[in-house]
């Protein structure tokens, strides 16, 4: 299993517990990571925000991790305990998440609004993985993102370290995959239900100056298909000798909020049909440079004529993928 420099040093002093200390981890980063055990044997992280004008903030809460933060001579210290080990590893991955994300940030004070940003969006995954989980659309639409990623992995000649990366779904970004100047938009759709594509916004479709396609994926419950939690342990075993993509992919299924013991996560689908349209200057969308001024919202659905004229290969896509 992969492991990420918060695990490997919990793993380090684990034999010494408390009393091993503390070490920085992530020593080039703007804002300074520390992994120690508590006196009680807990994993626990310390994140010291230097400035001396630095003015206290507010830590969202959480069920399970103990969050404080503490003014100190040197700015604002915040130490983050974790109260139930069977979360060891989700909570390992996300420190892994905090350090990369505000790890981007050249000044103290953007570093440390990323840094609350992303706990935020933590404390409400972690909460949600407590109550319902995934729902079945959103089990769906994950299981349509995973499968065309699996095939861009076995069929595409990219970096599977640059294709990780440029999943971008889980990160709550516009664009599900993109890379080479190619956008891939994914939609999944039972196929018992009419061909159409549902779009959540105006830029889903909005091009930028990449290509863009839209990979629709068709599914039916099936005994013989394949489930969520199958599909994402079939995508790390494409991924084995290659820790970095591996560590990446964990981190982004982590944030998509799949849990193991969730009864949608195990429920077994078929691919039934895989349809890729080209999203050129005929086709039929929204975009924030042709409609109305003062509309800055819409969801719409497509379907047609005018849609299936727009149907290409998915070699057509393999080949922009692949540049």
């Amino acid at each position: 299993m992969n492991m990420n420099e918060f695990e490997s040093k919990w793993a380090e002093l684990a034999s010494g517990g408390h009393s091993a200390g503390r070490f920085r981890v992530y020593p080039d980063h703007t804002l300074n990571f520390y992994v120690q055990y508590s006196l009680a044997g807990y994993r626990e992280v310390v994140i010291d925000v230097l400035g001396e004008d630095m003015q206290p903030f507010e830590l969202p809460a959480f069920r399970n991790i103990e969050l404080v933060s503490l003014k100190t001579d040197n700015g604002i210290r915040i130490g983050m305990t974790l109260l139930e080990a069977d979360l060891a590893r989700n909570f390992s991955l996300m420190c892994y998440d905090l350090a990369e994300r505000s790890g981007v940030a050249c000044s103290v004070d953007a570093a440390t609004a990323i840094l609350l940003r992303a706990l935020a969006n933590w404390a409400e995954l972690f909460k949600r993985r407590a109550n319902d989980g995934l729902t079945r659309e959103e089990v769906l639409g994950l299981m349509g993102e995973l499968l065309v990623l699996e095939s861009l992995l076995t069929e595409s000649e990219i970096n599977p370290n640059t294709l990780i990366l440029g999943w971008r779904g889980p990160n709550g970004d516009t664009r599900d995959i993109g890379v080479n100047g190619t956008r891939v938009e994914v939609k999944a759709q039972l196929s018992t239900g009419a061909l159409k594509l549902r779009i959540s916004s105006l830029t889903q479709l909005d091009d930028c100056g990449d290509r863009v396609f839209v990979a629709l994926m068709r599914v039916s419950p099936s005994e013989k298909g394949r489930s969520l939690l199958t599909i994402v342990e079939d995508i790390k075993e494409l991924l084995i000798g290659r820790p970095l993509a591996g560590l990446e992919f964990e981190r982004k299924i982590a944030l998509s909020g799949m849990t193991v013991d969730s009864n949608q996560c195990l429920e077994e689908y078929a691919l039934d049909d895989r349809i890729v349209y080209s999203v050129t200057g005929s086709f039929p969308r929204l975009t924030p440079a042709n409609v109305p001024l003062g509309i800055a919202a819409v969801q719409y659905e497509i379907a047609g004529p005018s849609l299936d004229a727009c149907r290409t290969d998915w070699a057509v896509l393999l080949g922009a993928v692949d540049g």
